[in-house]
């Protein structure tokens, strides 16, 4: 039997807005407000409260037997709070019918894991945690890093911060000779299970359910299912990760009947059957070690070598965190949250020179012309922070002290 674990990804980052030199220092926002409300109110209205009712409703027709898996970063929570509210009710009927798994990641899609700070790390995945298990009623049992960025190092903090298993993207500098379709640990004493993102697959099913033309993607999903025979029969788990605005937006009905058209045909497959990570992490044992020293990811639209990054983004990277430990000593709830919203890897990837944006005329959200205006942008906000948080520092450093009396001490 193929275990088919289906997962669905969903991020909104918290976009900046043009930041000169000259506002460093005033009282700009850092956030392109109007363009956020914009992107998350379309993205619930158009695909996320009818693509749920859609999903629940498939899950009731098949009686449970379709599972499905979420990742949802914590800056589309926040979005979801500020905006549309309504969208957590529609994920908790979802969770309520014990076939949908929520997965924990990194607050606010945070590239953390890439700075040599494991306590920073280990306390963005606890937040991440903690609010996933709040907002959606379940504790996260996989891990599923920003950008499914994966190595040794990451495998070890995850294990250490009590995840049984990881998700990363199944490449072949990892793999080489291996298949992608079994589960694995990883290399070391702390140990962490292992589920490898089966890309061809994933890339394949996001260009069937991205084609507008039926008759096409209806013989793409037939050549599809075809490739899936060409799997050995005694690889066992095939995970699928997708981007959730696949079944939304325009073509949102078309879309749709693809979907069912592929739910339906696996379950006229007695060979196939759809699970949740947690449960095939406890059914199955890993089949060997595996782990890599060098950091491998998924970045749609981007090269496979993106991390470490170029030297724009490790610059970026690095001033960003030589501010870790200024951040220990302010309780500023505001200045907390821009911290958390400057870690998102969304504005490293507008520093590569290979972004969509820059190659493609019909990209209307675009206000970078290369990279080298986002880094800029970015080191401008970077220091506009750095001077708000040297301030709070300096005027907290110069409170006094209140001393109390020796009488008004007592035992707790």
């Amino acid at each position: 039997m193929k275990n088919v674990s289906l997962y669905f990804q969903i991020h909104h980052p918290f976009h900046h807005q043009i930041f000169r030199f000259f506002d460093i220092g005033e009282s700009k926002s850092y956030y392109d407000d109007l363009r956020i409300e914009r992107e998350i109110q379309d993205a619930v209205i158009n695909c996320y409260l009818p693509t749920n009712d859609f999903l629940l409703k498939l899950i009731h027709k098949y009686d449970g037997n379709l599972k499905v898996s979420f990742n949802i970063s914590d800056t589309a929570i926040d979005q979801f709070l500020m905006y549309k509210p309504e969208i957590f009710n529609s994920f908790r009927k979802l969770a309520d019918t014990g076939q949908v798994d929520f997965t924990g990641s990194t607050a606010s899609n945070s590239i953390v894991s890439l700075a040599d700070s494991k306590n920073e790390f280990i306390n963005s995945i606890k937040v991440s945690q903690k609010r996933t298990e709040y907002y959606f009623g379940q504790k996260p049992t996989l891990f599923v890093n920003s950008d499914l960025l994966f190595n040794n190092q990451i495998a070890h903090i995850a294990a250490k911060s009590g995840y049984p298993a990881i998700l990363t993207n199944g490449i072949k500098r990892i793999l080489n000779w291996r298949s992608p379709n079994y589960l694995y640990c990883s290399e070391g004493q702390q140990q962490i299970k292992i589920l490898f993102r089966n890309e061809k697959l994933s890339n394949e099913l996001s260009a069937i359910l991205d084609n507008a033309n039926q008759i096409e993607a209806m013989k793409q999903l037939g050549q599809f299912f075809l490739n899936l025979e060409m799997i050995p029969p005694d690889e066992p788990i095939l995970n699928i990760f997708l981007n959730y605005r696949l079944l939304g937006g325009k073509n949102r009905i078309k879309k749709q009947q693809l979907f069912r058209s592929f739910v339906t045909e696996f379950f006229n497959r007695e060979s196939y059957c759809f699970n949740l990570p947690r449960h095939i992490i406890e059914q199955y044992a890993p089949i060997s070690e595996i782990g890599t020293d060098e950091p491998i990811s998924w970045t749609e639209g981007f090269h496979s070598s993106y991390y470490p990054g170029n030297e724009l983004q490790k610059d970026a990277i690095r001033q960003l965190y030589k501010l870790t430990h200024k951040l220990e000593t302010t309780n500023n709830t505001n200045l907390k949250m821009d911290w958390r919203y400057l870690q998102s890897s969304d504005h490293f990837h507008l520093m590569d020179e290979n972004h969509p944006d820059y190659h493609s005329n019909s990209s209307e959200s675009a206000i970078f012309k290369s990279k080298y205006d986002a880094y800029i942008n970015y080191m401008n906000i970077l220091a506009s922070f750095k001077k708000r948080l040297d301030a709070e520092n300096q005027k907290v450093s110069h409170q006094p002290v209140r001393r109390l009396k020796h009488q008004q001490f007592h035992e707790i």
